[in-house]
């Protein structure tokens, strides 16, 4: 009896202590993607999700409004050829 008690606290502890192991993205490396979207003129930087939601950050702004921000943007051609 004792022995049965006793494995089942052992299986508990060991699927509570696994459960975030089974909560980590498929993929742990975050990336941020930039793209230029030629039809706008627009460089789109996205964000991929934080902890919390799936839903990846996606913002979209001229080259002028990104030096405004203090970011410069590389020229259409360069990032292309990357």
């Amino acid at each position: 009896m004792i022995s049965t008690i006793l494995k089942s606290l052992a299986l508990a502890t060991v699927l509570v202590a696994s459960a975030p192991a089974f909560a980590a993205p498929s993929d742990p490396q975050q990336k941020t993607v930039l793209k230029y979207e030629a039809k706008t003129g627009q460089y789109c930087l996205t964000e991929l999700a934080m902890t919390g939601t799936r839903i990846d950050r996606k913002t979209c702004r001229t080259s002028a409004q990104w030096s405004e921000a203090g970011l410069n943007m590389p020229k259409a051609t360069e990032l292309a050829q990357k």
